[in-house]
């Protein structure tokens, strides 16, 4: 059975407004509503379409089709005057999936990867409710990269599991060790694009990332898009201002503020704003701007000196500090260290020479460190949280995005486009309400002065002497 995409996106829109997830209880609930069959069109003898045609309608149309219809939403938003668009605030959130961790399939490793390594995981290993149907594709049921590949990222985890397992309890309410899943060793037959995350004080559960960008003048969402639950905020963030800013400069609008939290601080993120002439009003994680105790950075002549005065020269070349962060390394002379009153306190017995390093980004990080503690970024600090923290507490909470029940990336995208949309429709209509009634406050108050006016003419043409002939003919 086919449907009118009028009707189909009207029926969405109703769910978003009523906070409603299923696709079923969305069609009970219209219904049984003689306001919305009006609104849709139906007679109150008329069958609505089945639940499942709204799911496969979903899957029908691309995300482009709800992009545009947020687009169209937004441009009445501008045309209202309700983005200013120069200031953005950038948030993240986990949108729950519609995948239980209880039906998790351990990743198949190349058979000549040694057997001790999974022993850790075995808790793991075998779902306890196993999925009826196996949606993932060949390349998802496996671990990344060879043999070698394989075999280090096992390494690395048997040694994060054991620490867990010295240092921590199971986690809340995982019978199963949740704290032993991860997305390098398991994956959701049931919806193979959720990943595995977790919130402090909380166990692993299946997730999406959702991103909004929400402008500061009238809290109107100016992007919204679903990714992958893995990495860290911060890696989408060059795709969320380019996106948001692109869509204002159609509208004539230039960003030039953006806010967001430690999540998204990174000294590649806070180059690529500088360069495109973004002020980042992103505070720093702690330890990035973190040195050698007693160690000096003299700029000028870029190298560290030591509390002893013995200079450390740079290699002049950009090194990995062993977690992707690009670093410049600083080193000592061995001939300085072996005659240093300070050698036992500085460096080890078997070290031959001291090492200092710092951050290749490091003038970008000591500026948005200087630019968020000043009184403005302070401020910023405060208008970020007030403007896109309610906004994701309204969508998840009263917008239907607790849970999204549709499956993939792509329908998980199209929900959280369309969930925004509302969003923004409900606050352009309570605007222009609001603008209506504060011209017909105006209006009347325009008419009251204009007939106290007439009145008072007329009282005084009276007291004049003037006959009411006369004064009638003469208004």
């Amino acid at each position: 059975m086919s449907i009118d995409p009028v009707v189909f996106f009207k029926i969405l829109l109703v769910g978003y407004i009523n906070n409603i997830a299923s696709d079923r209880k969305l069609i009970e609930f219209c219904s049984d509503s003689l306001a919305i069959r009006l609104f849709l069109g139906y007679d109150i003898d008329e069958a609505l379409p089945w639940h499942s045609t709204i799911s496969r309608t979903r899957q029908l149309y691309g995300e482009k089709v709800f992009q545009q219809l947020f687009e169209k939403v937004f441009e009445k938003c501008v045309e209202s005057g309700m983005v200013a668009g120069h200031t953005q605030a950038i948030d993240g959130a986990f949108l729950k999936a519609n995948a239980s961790k209880d039906s998790l399939e351990i990743k198949k490793v190349d058979t000549s990867v040694e057997q001790y390594l999974l022993e850790q995981i075995k808790a793991n290993t075998e779902p306890i409710r196993p999925a009826a149907i196996n949606r993932a594709q060949e390349e998802q049921q496996h671990m990344q990269g060879d043999k070698d590949e394989q075999t280090r990222q096992l390494k690395e985890l048997n040694t994060r599991y054991e620490r867990q397992t010295k240092q921590y309890e199971d986690m809340p309410g995982d019978d199963r060790k949740g704290k032993f899943l991860s997305n390098k060793t398991h994956y959701s037959p049931t919806d193979p694009d959720a990943r595995i995350a977790v919130k402090p004080g909380k166990p692993r559960e299946l997730y999406y990332s959702g991103q909004i960008a929400v402008d500061t003048a009238k809290h109107v969402i100016t992007h919204a898009a679903t990714v992958l639950a893995e990495g860290r905020d911060g890696d989408c963030l060059k795709t969320v201002i380019n996106k948001t800013r692109q869509r204002l400069l159609q509208h004539g609008m230039h960003l030039k503020n953006a806010l967001a939290d430690a999540g998204y601080s990174s000294g590649e993120n806070y180059f690529y704003l500088n360069q495109e002439n973004i002020n980042a009003y992103i505070p720093l994680l702690g330890g990035a701007l973190i040195g050698s105790e007693g160690f000096a950075y003299d700029e000028q002549r870029d190298c560290y000196i030591c509390p002893n005065n013995k200079i450390l020269k740079g290699s002049g070349r950009i090194a990995d500090d062993g977690k992707g962060n690009p670093v410049r390394r600083y080193y000592s002379l061995k001939t300085d260290c072996d005659v240093c009153p300070l050698r036992d306190k500085c460096i080890s017995e078997k070290a031959k020479h001291k090492k200092v390093q710092h951050s290749y980004y490091k003038p970008e990080l000591e500026a948005a460190k200087a630019r968020a503690n000043s009184l403005k970024g302070r401020r910023m600090k405060i208008k970020r949280s007030a403007t896109v923290e309610p906004v994701w507490g309204t969508l998840i909470n009263f917008t239907g995005m607790k849970r999204i029940n549709p499956r993939g990336l792509s329908a998980a995208n199209k929900c959280l486009i369309l969930a925004a949309t509302c969003y923004n429709l409900k606050k352009w209509m309570k605007h222009i309400v609001k603008d209506s009634n504060a011209r017909l406050n105006a209006l009347g108050k325009e008419a009251v002065k204009a007939l106290n006016k007439a009145i008072e003419a007329i009282l005084k043409s009276i007291e004049a002497g003037y006959s009411l002939k006369w004064i009638i003919r003469s208004f």
